[in-house]
């Protein structure tokens, strides 16, 4: 019985195919429709014309505006320069273009000249309402106008010629149009049709009648196109009149379809089939039969409204339509037909998801939804888009159903239908027309979440579910009513639910089964060992998202996988081998089906692709294409096989898929430039564009180097599946792809030339268009063009003529300046001899005049001496001190010279200074009589040097002195003035010629002054000496004298920033005249070596010095006198004196080398050492303590001063030996403890061990000393005497001090400081640390800032 069920059942869907072959069988192939209407872009959904242009963009005149269409974007035409529109009118009748890029438009309010390119409208008023335009194979424009004559429009002169022919009835005048051969066409419907041949010369042009054009019935309407017209007469028949061959063919009789539609607004030709738009009701089709007696037979399409023109596309196989308030349709065959089924419409009022669809034997159509239930449709046919009228919906109120969240059909071998849903299971019965509830029960739980069902046979279900795992169903009982014989359940991680989501399964055979898992991959299933494998996919890319397995599909070219990552090609037998497929990498995939071509068809989440497994291309089918279902669904897709239907369901409705015969050609239309933005804005890039050379240039100042060239491909079947790419050689030889984005974008191209090559593939055929050139030209700055290089050039030319002329004059300026300075070198070199000569005088007068100071001490300190002897011999030191003064201010005016004179700015209380200089001249002005004014202003403190400051004053103070006479004036005047020092000396008396004033200071009168006035020359000397230190200082001195009445010096002093230390300077050394002088032989006191004394060595290459100082030391100590240092080297190795006093400047080995050898001999370095020497400066003093001596003595020196300093040294020595030889050099004085050396060793071993260990929580007493290498009680017993300390205590406060030091140098956390610091309680460390310093850490670190930023401020 249930076998001739089978077979009738067999019989139908056989008896149906045949029917349906019969029925379609002159049916070619099946047609595409697109609207596009004001939710589009389009101003009106009126359209009165169309037009397309010779770049394929498509013109739109409606009601209500001018719109272009160039297959992207969808708009009102208006210039980009300005928001006005520039047409006399907003109803376009019609659209012609003559030359390329000059469009006319006909409006209601005139006939308007539209150049494209310059964005410019010119009209013309009189031609208003409806004219018939037509234009010749030369582009020349004729206007039959509605006063029945013929225009024709001059290009020259711009403006319309009225031609002389016949008037015609403009009333009955049905079309008008020029063939190839210039013959102008008038059709009109009361049998004066006209022909006119257009005669053309260089002055005027002429129409020549030929009435070519033979027909007996009136005309009722007539359309021309490219060669053909086409009319239907009187009689309601159509014919096709060709102009080549004057012939005309009838087509068909439309006295039916007229009397049915009405009135006919537009007929074309396309592919031999025939175009008819009725202007109140819709369009026909008259389709070409080949193979049939009836040549044409007339199909109607999906278009009802009335329909206002047609226009054939030039380039690819669509017909335009323009209607009456639909706006524009595109007619076009396609390989697929696609139709669109919403749900959410006022007839089937879903508003669910849908989420499984199924197409049985019996035409009904099967649709499950979440949360609506289930919507039948029978008697459904996929060639269908309207709306069924035979449907129900079957819900959980109305039916048995479980649930009204259906998830998926799965059919059955016994005349059922399973149904998944998130109760559990149902099925539909065929022989009941009923559907019921399959329960079933697994580990004592009701199945639900079912979201997959394979009946493999009559007795087994496989159901992946959602949260549940995998469940095997065997079945019992006959075929109508199953009973449930047991029910297993496999799961993964032990049951969990988020690892148990399978919501999609795949049968490969009758042995494998695939289940898709969300978030863990695909598993496959052995059927017979009932083996899962698992089979992931992170590594492809890194997330877990590609592991969300929504759909499995295997053909010959491997298993593909729908994953939330995109489509994921798997091949089983190399584990290493899958990919994710570029076209999806942001789509999330939800079906996948094969259509008869092997093309995948898969559904995501922004819309349909139809992917080619062998190229690896694919087309995008979304809004552009006229699909209005976008976003699909999990588990909703269908393959009925038997009429090679797709079907998948989305968000609000569902999409079925079906092929034609029509086989759709390739299509790579050119390149061509669309717009242009600077800096955002958008500019006419035709405004831009230039003709250079016959190659399209674009050029830009350099300012506008941020630009963007937007550029178009027209194609509008698939001008969505183009991919773009481009390159600007000159910048860059790459390609730079920009997607479906057909723009280029710069920045900050630098002036120059470049090339700009632009191309697309078509992503369906893989096909690659061939390059687009433009070239681009920015241009440089004023300052880098042509013209700027020629005017550079003409400067470089002066210029180097100005050089030349500047290098002559500049040779005789240096040729003169080389005659001035030599001269002036000859002068200085006069001058430095002079000066050298002086200074080294008084190098040599040091030597003679310390052994007159010397022994005129002891005289003086000599307790037997009488009174005349010390008179006189006072005298002798006064004025030993008083040459040796002038000796200083010699080598003082050289140190200032040679610029050796340091300077240690410091802040002095300038008044009490300058008072106390003053005042000391005070006796000297009471015996002169003088009126001696100070005028000080009290508490100056100023930032100077205060040896040169001391200097100055007391040189000028002195200077009036000497040139005040008796009973004259001297005042004496400090303060501040301006922020400046101000200090000024005045004097009466003889006063300062006027031609004297500017040389008093000049270096080079000094000498010469010197020379010639003797004593007197003090005044030239000091006067030049408060000038150079004046400089030093940054200051200025000044002279006013008024002969025989007042002289005044003034000094200012700026305010000099305080030095840190006295900076010295190497001094120049001066060379000593070498002049031999007889020497006066000296007696020298001869004693007996005493061993109790100390012994000293003395050594100096001058006997008279020699045997001064020996004779100082002679009664006191053993006295060792050599004449030069080698003699006293040999000495050393023989006997070690006590001390050693010896000379610098002495010949073969001088003092600082000689002591330089006895601090780098071990066996002498212990010996202290005296230098003595005539050279004051304080540079060889720092030389002579550097190399190794104790003190420095210069020459004249203080005789007592030399004993004492002596007497200490050698006391120190004795003092030292007897240190470090008691008991006391053991010990080590340590924050008030005197600690023993060992002890201290023991303690740095101590604190060493626990730095080792500090970052260990478990440091202890016992580690420390095992460490150590002691015993716990001996390691107390031995730290015990050194400190009071417990060693808890050491280790605890070496930690916090640790702690501390990391917190307030380093950004560690309490945590790191804790970890370092070998503290393993937060507790414990912030209570310690608190008692230790005061305060908890943080607080603590933020005070140390705080502290920090106030030393800074102040």
């Amino acid at each position: 019985m249930q076998n001739m069920k089978n077979i009738y059942n067999l019989f139908k869907i056989s008896l149906l195919a045949c029917i349906f072959l019969c029925c379609f069988s002159h049916q070619a192939y099946s047609y595409s429709l697109r609207q596009f209407s004001n939710r589009d872009g389009l101003s009106n959904s009126a359209i009165l014309s169309l037009y397309q242009d010779h770049q394929g963009i498509i013109w739109i005149g409606s009601c209500d505006g001018l719109n272009v269409f160039d297959g992207k974007s969808l708009h009102v035409y208006s210039p980009v320069s300005s928001s006005k529109t520039l047409l006399s009118g907003n109803l376009i009748n019609s659209i012609m273009e003559t030359e390329e890029d000059v469009l006319w438009v006909q409006t209601n309010y005139g006939l308007d000249q539209l150049d494209t390119k310059r964005q410019t409208c010119r009209s013309f008023a009189e031609f208003k309402d409806k004219n018939y335009m037509a234009k010749s194979k030369d582009n020349e424009l004729f206007i039959v106008k509605d006063d029945g004559y013929i225009y024709y429009f001059q290009r020259k002169k711009q403006a319309f010629l009225k031609l002389d022919v016949p008037r015609i009835s403009f009333g009955h005048v049905l079309s008008a149009t020029i063939d190839t051969n210039d013959i102008l066409w008038i059709f009109t419907s009361d049998n004066d049709t006209r022909s006119y041949r257009i005669n053309k010369t260089a002055q005027d042009i002429t129409l020549v009648p030929t009435n070519l054009f033979k027909h007996q019935e009136q005309l009722l309407w007539a359309f021309s196109e490219e060669g053909l017209v086409y009319f239907i007469d009187e009689t309601h028949s159509l014919y096709e009149y060709d102009f080549n061959n004057q012939q005309q063919y009838f087509i068909a009789d439309l006295r039916k379809e007229i009397e049915t539609h009405g009135e006919v607004s537009s007929i074309i030709k396309q592919q031999n089939d025939y175009y008819i738009g009725f202007k109140n009701s819709g369009l026909i089709v008259l389709k070409y039969m080949f193979d049939q007696k009836i040549k044409y037979q007339i199909q109607s399409t999906k278009i009802h409204s009335g329909i206002f023109c047609l226009m054939k596309d030039k380039f690819q196989d669509i017909v335009w339509i323009g209607t009456d308030g639909q706006g524009v349709y595109m007619y076009f065959n396609d390989a697929f037909s696609i139709t669109n089924t919403l749900l959410d419409t006022p007839v089937y009022q879903i508003n669910n998801p849908v989420r499984a669809l199924y197409y049985d034997y019996e035409q009904t159509l099967w649709v499950g939804t979440k949360g609506g239930g289930i919507l039948r449709i029978k008697n459904y046919s996929p060639e269908s888009s309207g709306v069924s009228e035979s449907f129900d919906h079957i819900s959980v109120s109305n039916s048995t159903l479980t649930n009204n969240s259906v998830y998926c059909f799965a059919p059955s071998s016994a005349d059922k239908l399973w149904i998944g849903t998130e109760s559990g299971i149902n099925y539909y019965s065929y022989r009941n027309r009923q559907i019921r509830e399959f329960p079933v029960t697994v580990d004592g739980e009701k199945l639900k979440y079912v979201h997959s069902i394979n009946e493999l046979n009559d007795s087994t279900l496989w159901v992946a579910t959602v949260g549940e795992g995998i469940v095997k169903i065997v079945l019992s009982g006959n075929n109508a009513s199953p009973i449930l014989k047991s029910a297993a359940r496999i799961v993964l991680d032990k049951g969990r639910m988020a690892s148990n989501y399978f919501f999609t399964s795949f049968q490969e055979s009758d042995s494998v089964l695939w289940f898709g898992n969300r978030g863990y991959g695909a598993y496959m299933l052995n059927i017979n060992t009932e083996k899962l494998t698992p089979y992931c996919f992170d590594d492809v890319v890194n997330s877990q998202t590609v592991n969300d397995i929504f759909t499995i599909y295997k053909n010959e070219k491997g298993y593909w996988l729908g994953t939330s990552s995109g489509l994921l090609r798997f091949d089983r037998d190399n584990l290493h081998s899958h990919d994710r497929v570029d076209l999806f990498l942001n789509n999330t995939v939800h079906g996948i089906l094969e259509d008869y071509q092997n093309n995948l068809w898969i559904s995501t989440n922004q819309g349909l692709v139809r992917f080619n497994t062998q190229t690896n291309t694919g087309q995008t089918y979304n809004r552009e294409n006229g699909l209005i279902i976008t976003e699909f669904s999990d588990g909703a897709f269908y393959h009925d096989k038997q009429t090679s239907t797709l079907f998948f369901g989305g968000t609000n409705g569902f999409v079925t898929i079906k092929p034609n015969a029509y086989i759709m050609k390739d299509y790579m239309p050119r390149i061509h430039l669309k717009s242009l933005t600077i800096f955002g804005k958008e500019y006419n890039i035709y405004d831009f564009l230039s003709e250079k050379k016959g190659k399209a240039t674009l050029q830009l100042d350099y300012s506008q180097n941020f630009f963007c060239i937007n550029f178009m491909a027209v194609d509008y079947i698939n001008g969505n599946n183009h991919s773009y790419f481009y390159k600007l050689e000159g910048a860059s030889e790459h390609w730079i792809e920009s997607g479906t984005s057909a723009n280029a974008i710069f920045s900050n191209l630098s002036p120059g030339k470049y090339t700009l090559l632009v191309k697309y593939k078509n992503n369906i055929s893989g096909q690659e268009s061939q390059p687009q050139t433009l070239f681009i030209y920015i241009t440089p700055p004023w300052y880098l063009s042509y013209w700027a290089y020629g005017a550079y050039f003409i400067l470089f030319v002066v210029l180097c003529f100005l050089l030349v002329y500047q290098f002559i004059q500049k040779y005789r300026r240096k040729q003169h300046r080389m005659i001035e300075k030599m001269d002036r070198e000859k002068k200085e070199e006069i001058y430095e001899s002079k000066l050298r000569f002086f200074t080294n005088i008084t190098h040599e007068f040091c030597t003679p005049l310390a052994l007159i100071y010397g022994p005129c001490e002891k005289i003086l300190a000599y307790s037997n001496s009488d009174l005349y002897i010390r008179k006189y011999g006072q005298m002798i030191r006064q004025n030993v001190e008083r040459l040796n003064s002038l000796i200083g201010e010699l080598l003082e005016f050289r140190r200032l010279e040679t610029g050796n004179k340091p300077l240690s700015i410091q802040q002095i209380a300038v008044s009490d200074k300058l008072r106390n200089i003053a005042e000391a001249f005070g006796e000297l002005a009471e015996n002169r009589n003088l009126n001696y004014c100070l005028n000080i202003q009290s508490d100056i403190l100023w930032n100077t040097d205060i040896s040169c400051f001391s200097k100055i004053t007391n040189n000028l103070i002195s200077n009036a002195f000497k040139y005040t006479p008796e009973r004259g004036t001297i005042t004496v005047e400090l303060k501040i003035e301006n922020k400046n020092l101000i200090f000024s000396i005045s004097n009466s008396g003889k006063g300062i010629a006027k031609e004297n004033l500017a040389k008093i200071f000049d270096r080079y009168k000094i000498l010469d002054s010197f020379e010639m006035n003797g004593a007197n020359s003090r005044n030239g000397l000091g006067l030049a000496i408060c000038r150079s230190m004046t400089n030093l200082l940054n200051g200025q001195i000044n002279v006013e004298s008024v002969p025989d009445e007042l002289t005044t010096f003034t000094v200012t002093l700026p305010e000099l920033t305080p030095t840190e230390q006295d900076i010295m300077q190497e001094t120049h050394k001066d060379s000593l005249l070498n002049i031999p002088e007889k020497s006066m032989k000296l007696e020298r006191t001869v004693t007996d070596f005493d061993a109790a004394r100390q012994t000293i060595m003395v050594i100096d290459d001058d006997p008279s010095m020699l045997w001064f100082v020996s004779e100082i030391f002679i009664e006191k100590y053993n006295v060792l006198s050599f004449s030069n240092a080698k003699e006293a080297l040999n000495s050393l190795e023989l006997k070690q004196p006590d001390l050693i006093i010896s000379d610098v400047m002495m010949p073969e080995v001088n003092g600082l080398s000689f002591a330089q050898q006895i601090k780098q001999n071990k066996l002498w370095s212990h010996i202290p050492l005296v230098l003595l020497s005539a050279l004051h400066n304080e540079d060889e003093q720092v030389k002579g303590i550097e190399a190794g001596a104790e003190a420095y003595v210069t020459k004249p020196f203080n005789v007592k001063y030399l004993e004492q300093m002596v007497y200490r040294l050698i006391k120190r020595k004795s003092d030292l030996k007897e240190y470090y030889s008691s008991i006391f050099s053991s010990f080590k004085i340590e924050n008030g403890n005197c600690i023993h050396k060992e002890d201290q060793e023991f303690l740095d071993k101590v604190m060493e061990t626990i730095e080792k260990n500090i970052s260990n929580p478990n440091l202890s007493v016992e580690l420390l000393s095992s460490d150590l290498g002691y015993s716990t009680r001996q390691f107390y017993r031995k730290l015990k005497p050194i400190t009071e300390k417990s060693p808890s205590d050491i280790i605890k406060e070496y930690r916090l001090a640790m702690a501390e030091r990391l917190l307030l140098s380093h950004d560690f956390t309490i945590e790191e400081i804790m970890d370092q610091t070998g503290f393993n309680n937060r507790g414990t460390f912030y209570k310690l640390f608190t008692a230790h310093f005061g305060m908890p850490p943080r607080q603590y670190k933020e005070q140390q800032k705080d502290n920090v930023k106030k030393e800074i401020v102040n």
